[in-house]
């Protein structure tokens, strides 16, 4: 319910509209020309509190940057440290990359956002190098992630990041190695032979082979148990759960498990399974710097990653017949559909066998309905007959 009153002012007649904001709050809109145009104004915001469209006149005044800081301290109290890090560097992007931070959220619209991809992409960072469109997609992703906010507190009535169109990301090839080739990265890597043939027969994550604890090992069900995980930030060491928070089981092959079986034997059950050369966990940076990367280079597999020996298990699994979904879990993926799509063109490998089975079974039914012949090489007399009638 509202009502429109008229005031005078220096200019004239000028009219105002009282009414209550969806809590009850009485508040006005003032500076109508017309009695006419406060009424629409009044039978349009009528409607909208009526179909929770409303939006206080306020509300989207504020800055992104201002909305951006908002959403990055509430994620802070439910993130993990180095995913609010990747926030923190995001939101400093929408800060001083272009003018959109300082954009009222009123008045963000498609183009502004375009603007600000493309001021993106010509950005340049450290080496002279232009941002990757990977990185652009994860700090958009940010954004677009302020907005629905926005929208949930009722400061804009719509994302304006939908329909924005991205750079596209182009998958670099995978480096995945051989059983064999896994061997002769493990000879390269010395006192650390066991973490590169952990990470290729079991698939962890690098995190999760230097969280691993003597009592995550089950060698009597050849069980290895991902309960937690040692990640980096910003220099210190963190302790939590796998990532997604995705506990899951590994089957231990055989040659695994004779690795693990010294590694765990006697310890206590909490300690680390594989550790530095002096007992305490693994750095991924110092790792990569000390051993992992001379080490691959040594073994002809310069650039190699740890993730890659991630993929190494995959291709493995996938060549001895694993299906999609027992390597999902296995890997801790959170969907088959996802396995597919880092995974899939290794799939292809298997058509032939595919197509193999099913040939035979074409032509051991298509056989069934070939008519007999008799020793004399004629059809048989029944058959011919049936023909006949």
């Amino acid at each position: 319910m509202s009502t429109i009153e008229s005031y005078e002012t220096k200019s004239g007649r000028r009219y105002m509209v009282r009414y209550r904001t969806p809590d009850r709050r009485p508040t006005k809109k003032r500076g109508f020309r017309t009695k006419r145009d406060a009424q629409d104004w009044a039978a349009t915001t009528t409607v909208q509190m009526n179909t929770g469209t409303w939006r206080p006149a306020a509300a989207g005044k504020i800055t992104v940057n201002e909305a951006a800081q908002t959403w990055l301290t509430a994620k802070s109290a439910t993130v993990a440290p180095k995913t609010l890090t990747a926030y923190e560097q995001a939101v400093d992007r929408i800060k001083n990359i272009g003018t959109i931070g300082n954009v009222r959220l009123a008045d963000v619209d498609h183009e502004v956002v375009e603007q600000w991809v493309t001021d993106m992409s010509t950005h340049t960072v450290r080496g002279g190098k232009r941002m990757s469109p990977k990185t652009i997609r994860n700090t958009f992703s940010v954004l677009s992630g302020v907005m629905k906010r926005a929208i949930r507190d009722k400061r804009i009535p719509s994302n304006p990041c939908v329909g924005v169109d991205l750079p596209k990301v182009t998958a670099g090839d995978k480096m995945i190695l051989s059983p064999a080739d896994v061997e002769t990265m493990a000879a390269s890597a010395g006192d650390y032979s066991d973490h590169i043939n952990a990470l290729a027969m079991a698939g962890l994550r690098w995190g999760e082979l230097a969280g691993l604890q003597v009592q995550d090992v089950d060698l009597e069900k050849r069980r290895l148990r991902i309960n937690r995980q040692i990640t980096e930030n910003k220099g210190k060491l963190i302790h939590g759960l796998p990532k997604h928070d995705k506990r899951r089981t590994v089957p231990i092959m055989e040659p695994l498990a004779a690795i693990l079986e010294p590694r765990v034997t006697g310890k206590e059950r909490a300690a680390l399974v594989f550790p530095t050369s002096s007992g305490t966990a693994m750095r991924p940076g110092n790792a990569r710097r000390d051993w992992f990367d001379p080490a691959a280079a040594a073994a002809g597999y310069p650039g190699l990653t740890p993730h890659e020996l991630r993929h190494t298990f995959a291709s493995v699994a996938i060549s001895a017949g694993a299906n999609v979904k027992a390597l999902q879990q296995a890997l801790g993926h959170h969907s088959a559909a996802f396995t597919l799509d880092e995974y899939g063109h290794l799939f292809p490998d298997d058509l032939d066998g595919f197509i193999a089975v099913m040939s035979a079974r074409f032509t051991d039914g298509c056989a069934q309905n070939v008519p007999t012949n008799d020793e004399a090489g004629h059809e048989s007399s029944e058959e011919s007959d049936r023909d006949l009638r």
